[in-house]
């Protein structure tokens, strides 16, 4: 009996593994021209360096959680890469993705972006509201040369 139950609850993890793995390539397929297209978009507005166009670009759950200060600490923390310039690819979380089954629909991309300093190492979490594209969170590290 007891062997019975493990094949059972194995088919059903596996059955989940595969769900999950369809369900997150159609959400890569679904997000990849629209998301892409907007994270262009807010780095090239953001990249100013500017408060009011970082703010029009944060999702309300970011605004809320840094103050004035963070924030310009924040901006002048990036200010050093200069203005956005361009991305070559940019990689889809299907972690992110499948989390997003049990809360908040997010999705977050990562790679190497071109800023006037160089390469940029990029993270960004994305909400989707009345179909725009705020940051709900990201980073930028300037990438290791090599």
């Amino acid at each position: 009996m007891q062997t019975q139950t493990l094949r059972i609850i194995v088919f059903l993890l596996l059955t989940l593994v595969a769900m999950l793995y369809f369900y997150t390539s159609q959400q890569k397929t679904h997000y990849q021209r629209t998301a892409i297209t907007a994270i262009n978009q807010i780095l090239t507005e953001i990249s100013g360096w500017e408060k009011q166009a970082l703010l029009r670009n944060l999702s309300p759950e970011a605004q809320k959680t840094v103050n004035e200060m963070q924030l310009d600490e924040l901006l002048n923390l990036y200010r050093h890469f200069g203005r956005y310039r361009s991305l070559d690819e940019l990689a889809f979380s299907k972690v992110v993705s499948a989390f997003s089954l049990i809360g908040e629909k997010r999705i977050n991309y990562s790679g190497t972006v071109n800023f006037d300093a160089g390469l940029v190492n990029l993270n960004i979490t994305l909400v989707e509201r009345g179909g725009y594209y705020l940051i709900y969170n990201f980073t930028l590290t300037k990438a290791v040369d090599g």
